[in-house]
Formats: structure tokens, C-alpha cells, sequence
């Protein structure tokens, strides 16, 4: 399981593969709204030196859109860096599999124990919890990346308690909290615990993955902790960035609905186009993937991801996501998905 995400993606655009359902990188443009408000601040030369913790205009409308307190939010840059600082801190971590690589590759960067919690296509990829009081932080991403699922309250309400039991520290890594397609979502947020951090980002819901802007809600001592990493690594997001993702915010539940209703739309396309003899999956609850099994066809992830390229379809295969069971992840991010499920179903046929 030691495939490279990254290398496979340069080869995706070194073969320039026509149907692009790898990475999750949203087709969708950014809003021109958006836009205008990065190159009013640029213009206003609003380009200088701001806090490492975010300004205050920005982590104010996060407090009042979540209701906490603004010493309670902190801005970063992506998601990513805000998981990593809490890795960092941690002794022993807790992923569930299959997971979003660099969970595992941040843990393993910094030489931590790493505990993995397995989800099972069986189960409806649900994982199972055990063995809790082996570890100090536990990684959570619902809705989830490969698997599209979201986590019923009740299952979230056993994991808090198991937290809170083992003095757990839970980083909710909620970033497709706004592309659902039911009402199974639940935040960590909905929860009395101290011991939390919520992490969400402007990648998903607005397509802004190039400004690398995220936030992260938690108590004032965790947020105290992650500002400290940000002042001796990236030291601040740039103000322009910042005024955009404000205006992100004013328009966030116009974007919303639109780009629900898009992926949703693309979901319904795939879910009619693909040949069901041939695959199985889980219906996603959020997210913009669906985690296809392959153990119908007796080929590996990685073998169906390399002759798919060929055919001009970029995916993602299972082993990427920690897995050794035969598994693509198929993103819904090309405006032609019947197309592009058109050739999968080829592919499988020939096999």
C-alpha cells in the first residue's frame, strides 16, 4: 500500500486524460463575487503582514455563523496544516480506513503511533471503534473522503462518549459538511465536549482550493496551541485571501444550493449510467465521490486506475486510501459524467 497519490496524479496530466475524476478539485469556477473582492483588497494595497490567527472581521462572521466565542476561531492555511499542527501535538492517532492519505502521511511524517479504525464496505462503511484507550487523538471526515458517508448522530454520540471516557481529543475534519445529499449530517460541534476541533475549509464549498484559507473552531487553549504553529511556520493568510473568503461567507448560502444541486444532479447521472452487474457501491450520503468496488471484476485498484488513464478517465484507486480490497474512488467533478462512466463500464466489460 505504498502507491503515490501524487505521482499517479502528474501522470494523469502527463497522459492529459480527457474525463477527470481523480482529484477532488471542484469544476466548478469560483464566483466571480469572490473574485472582485480579492482585487479590491490587492488594489487597496492591503498586502502587508496580519495576524497569524486571522482578522478579526472574518473569525467574527465564523463565531456568529457557528455561535462561539471569536477567541474560540482561527484561520489557516488549508486544512491540511491545521490537521497537521494537532498531529504534531499528539502521541499515538487514530484513523479511520480508508482515509484521505495525508492523514496517514502527516502522522507518519512526524513519526507518530498510528491506530487505524476499519470501515468495511460490508458494514456500509461504518467502522468499528475498539481499542480506544490506545490512542490520544482520534481523526474524523464525515461527510467522507473516498466513501461519500455521513455518521447518524447516535454513532457520533457513542464516539464522544468513548472520547470523553478515554480523555480523547476528536479533530472533525467536517470539510464537505455543505455537499450533502440527505439529512444524516451531523457536527462535532453539536456535542458538549472540550476536548474538540472542528475543522472546516473554502476548498469544497467554493471551489477556492488554489487561496488556501480553512478555519478551525475549538477551545480557547487548542486555538491558543495551533496560532503558536501557524506564528513559526506560515506566520499569517494574506489579507486579500482573507477579504475574499468574507465575501465567501456573505453569498455561502447561494453558492450552497447551487452546488448541491449540481453535484447532486451528476450523482443521479452516474448512478443511472453505471452498469450495476459490473459494480457496487455504497450510495454516498455527501461528499462529491463514490467508492466503487471492483471484486466483481478480479483486478486490483491500482491495475483498473492505469487502464482506465488509457482510456481517458482519471480515477483514484483504493490502495490510495489504505486499502487492500479492489476499490476506485470516482469523483463527480466532470460536467460530462455519462460520458466518462461510459468508458468504466467498457473497461469492465473487457475484463
Amino acid at each position: 500500500m505504498n502507491f503515490n497519490i501524487h505521482d499517479f496524479y502528474d501522470e494523469l496530466n502527463r497522459l492529459n486524460v480527457k474525463y477527470r475524476l481523480d482529484a477532488g478539485q471542484p469544476d466548478i469556477p469560483v464566483d466571480s463575487r469572490i473574485i472582485d473582492a480579492l482585487f479590491d483588497s490587492l488594489s487597496k494595497g492591503e498586502t502587508k503582514y496580519v495576524s497569524a490567527g486571522g482578522i478579526v472581521e472574518l473569525r467574527e462572521m465564523l463565531a456568529e455563523i457557528h455561535g462561539v466565542q471569536v477567541d474560540e476561531v482561527i484561520i489557516g492555511p488549508g486544512s491540511k496544516l491545521l490537521v497537521a499542527s494537532q498531529i504534531h501535538n499528539a502521541q499515538s492517532i487514530g484513523i479511520v480506513r480508508p482515509f484521505w492519505p495525508s492523514y496517514f502521511g502527516i502522522s507518519r511524517h512526524f513519526n507518530k503511533k498510528t491506530v487505524f479504525f476499519d470501515a468495511r464496505f460490508e458494514d456500509k462503511w461504518i467502522p468499528s471503534f475498539t481499542e480506544m484507550r490506545d490512542i490520544d487523538t482520534l481523526i474524523l471526515n464525515y461527510p467522507n473522503n473516498p466513501t461519500g458517508i455521513v455518521l447518524e448522530k447516535e454513532i457520533l454520540k457513542s464516539i464522544v462518549e468513548s472520547a470523553i471516557d478515554h480523555n480523547i481529543k476528536i479533530v472533525s475534519d467536517e470539510v464537505y459538511r455543505d455537499i450533502t445529499y440527505n439529512d444524516k449530517y451531523c457536527s462535532i460541534l453539536q456535542f458538549n465536549y472540550n476536548n474538540i476541533l472542528f475543522i472546516h475549509s473554502f476548498s469544497k464549498t467554493f471551489g477556492m482550493t488554489g487561496f488556501r484559507i480553512a478555519y478551525a473552531i475549538g477551545n480557547k487553549d487548542i486555538i491558543k496551541g495551533i496560532k503558536k504553529y501557524l506564528e513559526n511556520t506560515v506566520t499569517c493568510i494574506p489579507m486579500f485571501i482573507q477579504r475574499a473568503a468574507i465575501k465567501a461567507l456573505e453569498i455561502k448560502n447561494e453558492v450552497t444550493r447551487y452546488i448541491r444541486s449540481i453535484y447532486l444532479e451528476r450523482l443521479t447521472k452516474f448512478r443511472k449510467s453505471i452498469d450495476k452487474s459490473l459494480y457496487r457501491y455504497i450510495v454516498p450520503d455527501g461528499a462529491i465521490y463514490v467508492f466503487l468496488s471492483l471484486d466483481r471484476l478480479n483486478i486490483s485498484g491500482v491495475e483498473m486506475a492505469y487502464r482506465l488513464a488509457k482510456a481517458g478517465v482519471g480515477v483514484f484507486p483504493g490502495e490510495a486510501f489504505g486499502i487492500k480490497q479492489p476499490f476506485i474512488r470516482v469523483a463527480l467533478t466532470e460536467p460530462h459524467i455519462e460520458a466518462a462512466v461510459e468508458r468504466i463500464n467498457m473497461i469492465g466489460e473487457e475484463l
